[in-house]
This record gives C-alpha cells, structure tokens and sequence, in this order.
C-alpha cells in the first residue's frame, strides 16, 4: 500500500537528540507517531465518509415525503 499524503516530520531535526540511545527511542517514538497519524487520517476519512452518507440518506428521506404528499394529493383527488 502506498502512502497518498507526505509524510511530515513529528519535530524539526534541530529538536533531535544527539546520544545514540535518545536516537533509538526517538525513532521508536516517531514510528509511533506515524501509526497515530494513519490512525487519525483514517479517522477523519471515515467521519467525512458517514457525513456524505448522512446527508445522501437525509435527501432520499426529503425525496420520499414528498413523493408521500403527492400520492396523497393523488389519491385525495380520485
């Protein structure tokens, strides 16, 4: 699978640390904050997903009550 978005740095490289052992558990930490990243734009993908949804289920509830109202005028009317 490949990555639509860029992926951004979690700090700027001045901000690393110069040790090697705070290096190993930087880089475990932004592997982490990758993962949580994925996790949100997933997130926000489905919620905009569900809100399209919504809003296609909300037009056809619209469109059924007034196909309801003019078959009652219909009916009313024979």
């Amino acid at each position: 699978m490949r990555a639509t978005n860029p992926i951004e740095p979690v700090c700027p490289e001045s901000a690393l640390p110069a040790s090697k052992a705070d290096v190993k558990s930087d880089a475990k930490a932004n592997v982490y904050d990758l993962g949580l990243k994925q996790d949100e734009s997933n997130r926000l993908r489905r919620i905009r997903d569900l809100e399209h949804e919504n809003a296609l289920l909300m037009r056809m509830v619209s469109e059924t009550q007034i196909e309801i109202a003019r078959l009652r005028e219909l009916l009313a009317s024979n």
